[in-house]
């Protein structure tokens, strides 16, 4: 059962193509959509360096933020994405030049073929 009033940490399960919903150090759930308000986009720092280090992905990256009930922000500010080899953070995606992505109001997770895909709405957090 999710607790409203705490924080929920979601990151894409690669064994089962699903996103994963953590709270208080224990997995809740999975889902193919949901929406978080208050928005931290976070990364291990060990983690990455392992996932370099290894070159085997592990748990280390996710969005941290409150589950949102409708009604939600009708337009997506930019969608992000995060590459342990490429990136330290989430970055702004199809930029040339991607920004780092730390925090927006809302994020819509979901699937689209196969794929996770993360939209970041008002504002998109990004950090100069």
């Amino acid at each position: 059962m999710i607790d409203y009033t705490k924080r929920l940490y979601v990151y894409w399960n690669l064994h089962k193509k699903t996103w994963s919903v953590r709270q208080s150090g224990k997995v809740v759930g999975h889902a193919n959509l949901i929406h978080l308000k208050d928005c931290r986009f976070l990364v291990g720092k060990a983690g990455q360096a392992r996932v370099r280090r290894e070159k085997k992905k592990n748990v280390h990256a996710g969005v941290s933020g409150y589950l949102a009930i409708p009604p939600f922000p009708s337009s997506l500010g930019c969608y992000v994405m995060y590459n342990p080899y490429k990136h330290d953070t989430f970055v702004q995606r199809d930029h040339q030049f991607p920004a780092p992505v730390t925090e927006s109001e809302f994020a819509k997770m979901y699937i689209l073929n196969g794929k996770p895909v993360v939209g970041a709405v008002k504002p998109c957090g990004v950090t100069k």
